[in-house]
């Protein structure tokens, strides 16, 4: 019975020295584990505050580059002061951030119908922007326009309106992408930016625009200035000199125009030169274009050879002639001199001169003629 007691006694203690050895593993177990969970809770917080890390870095180079192609726009604009130049370098600055996307910048003429005015690569962009009921509706909303992906054609697009300074429509600007899927909303906000900021450099080319050809008119025929004048003649020469091309001038003068004035008074005087003035710009015809240079002198340039130009001269001369300007018998003439590159001079000094010259005989001859240099 001893002996017994002793085996069972072992057994128990064996049992319990295993029970605690068990706890004891379990307890180690349990501590690892919770080790091991804190640890997969602080790599996915840390993953979680590496991807945060990650986005924000994104969205800070994303407005990095904004700023950077935003500047370099403002410094585009701020090289050019024509319209068409302006919308030139705001289609070319578009095209470079958004790598390459096409764009198609649409204007609404007076009409109120659209015309593609500039573009980059705008094949596609011109095909969507060629639905004149988009374009409107575009303009109506004020806003960029993403359709979602149902709706989309051939390629992912955007369209934007743009503005003037005043908040008025001018046309619509149409985005298409070869790299992705849509555009974000992110795309579009910075697009607006640079559309705001483009509506500025719009103005200030429109203001140009309105001045210079304010500057190359005649403030009382509506016809070129002597400085418009100066200008077309040299171009006119440049191009035609070296090619050999045709270029002639006729120099005309109202007859008796003083008469007019000393007894009619000035605005009677005044208006003979408008209506004068119109009947030019008729019979010149195009590709000509008439030109006010003082007093009651005209000028006319033709891209034609000098028989030609007499011609023209002949019939312009007949048509002022016939015309009644008072409402009576009394009858207005020309006399016009006609010259011609290159046989009449070597350069516009020279032909002027010959012009000039032309004039002064058909003046001598007794007015209402034509006299060739």
């Amino acid at each position: 019975m001893p002996e017994l007691f002793r085996v069972g006694a072992l057994e128990v203690t064996f049992a319990l020295v295993f029970t605690v050895l068990a706890l004891c593993e379990v307890t180690r177990l349990r501590r690892q584990s919770k080790q091991l969970l804190r640890r997969i809770e602080m790599s996915r917080l840390e993953a979680h505050k590496g991807a945060e890390l990650s986005i924000a870095h994104a969205s800070l180079q994303r407005g990095y580059s904004q700023a950077r192609a935003l500047i370099h726009l403002m410094g585009e604009f701020n090289q050019v002061m024509e319209f068409q130049a302006v919308l030139d370098r705001l289609s070319r600055g578009l095209s470079q951030f958004f790598a390459g996307d096409d764009v198609a910048i649409w204007i609404r003429n007076t009409g109120g119908n659209f015309e593609l005015a500039a573009g980059v690569r705008h094949d596609v962009a011109s095909a969507v922007g060629s639905d004149a009921a988009l374009l409107r509706s575009v303009l109506a909303q004020g806003s960029a326009v993403m359709p979602p992906a149902w709706q989309q054609t051939e390629r992912p697009w955007m369209a934007a309106p743009l503005l003037d300074w005043r908040g008025l429509g001018l046309g619509v600007i149409v985005l298409t992408s070869h790299r992705r899927s849509a555009y974000t909303v992110e795309d579009a906000d910075f697009l607006r930016a640079v559309l705001a900021h483009a509506a500025m450099a719009i103005q200030n080319a429109a203001r140009f625009q309105v001045a210079d050809r304010l500057s190359r008119l005649d403030a009382l025929t509506g016809l070129g200035n002597r400085g418009d004048f100066d200008r077309a003649l040299y171009e006119g020469a440049a191009r035609a000199l070296p090619a050999a091309g045709p270029l002639s001038v006729l120099l005309a003068d109202v007859d008796h125009f003083k008469q007019i004035n000393d007894s009619r008074g000035h605005p009677e005087g005044d208006r003979v030169l408008r209506h004068v003035a119109q009947l030019i710009a008729q019979a010149a015809g195009e590709p000509s274009r008439a030109f006010r240079i003082g007093g009651e002198e005209f000028t006319v340039l033709l891209g034609l050879a000098k028989p030609a130009a007499i011609s023209v001269a002949v019939l312009l001369c007949a048509r002022v002639s016939q015309e009644a300007f008072f409402g009576d018998s009394t009858r207005l003439t020309l006399s016009i001199g006609v010259a011609a590159l290159p046989e009449d001079g070597r350069d516009p000094a020279t032909l002027m001169a010959a012009a000039d010259h032309a004039l002064y005989r058909a003046k001598a001859a007794g007015r209402n003629r034509v006299n060739a240099a």
